[in-house]
């Protein structure tokens, strides 16, 4: 469920997944969490999740709180409402490692980063931008009318991505 912030602006929780055919701006806040926003300019539709964890090892396929999950349900709800694969661009945010701690059992971000690059690569979906890793929590807005995102990471201020 998105959360509507004002007018056409809707905040995406943790494990939450949207697809959108309307010029809306969606946001999220990510640390380690990895957000994958799917976009076909052609068709203008536009899909955005948050997942928290990597895998879906339990095969819950109703939760998006996993990658692997989530960008599959993503992925399929966006070709249903009529995009097209071959004109499908991608965008990763987050993964940052969050925590004081480099053991291999806290590198979640590391993790989420790389599901989001094999499903991309998996499905042939072209990165056209992305701001992942660091130690830094980021604000991702995408603004669909103007297809411009928005980041602004944790103490480093804002940088704005212009969809090619």
């Amino acid at each position: 469920m998105l959360h509507k912030i004002y007018n056409n602006h809707y905040y995406l929780m943790p494990g939450e997944m949207t697809v959108t055919k309307m010029p809306v701006k969606l946001t999220t806040v990510l640390g380690s969490c990895v957000s994958v926003c799917l976009h076909d300019r052609l068709k203008k539709i536009t899909a955005m999740n948050h997942y928290l964890l990597p895998v879906n090892s339990k095969n819950d396929q109703e939760t998006n709180k996993y990658g692997d999950t989530s960008l599959e349900k993503m992925l399929k709800v966006l070709l249903s409402m009529g995009a097209d694969i071959q004109n499908i661009s991608g965008y990763i945010f987050g993964g940052a490692s969050m925590f004081d701690n480099n053991s291999v059992s806290f590198s979640v971000g590391a993790k989420n980063i790389e599901v989001a690059l094999k499903f991309l690569q998996d499905n042939r979906i072209k990165i056209v931008s992305s701001s992942t890793g660091g130690t830094n929590g980021r604000k991702v807005t995408f603004n669909t009318a103007t297809e411009k995102i928005t980041i602004q990471t944790t103490g480093k201020g804002k940088v704005d991505f212009p969809d090619e």
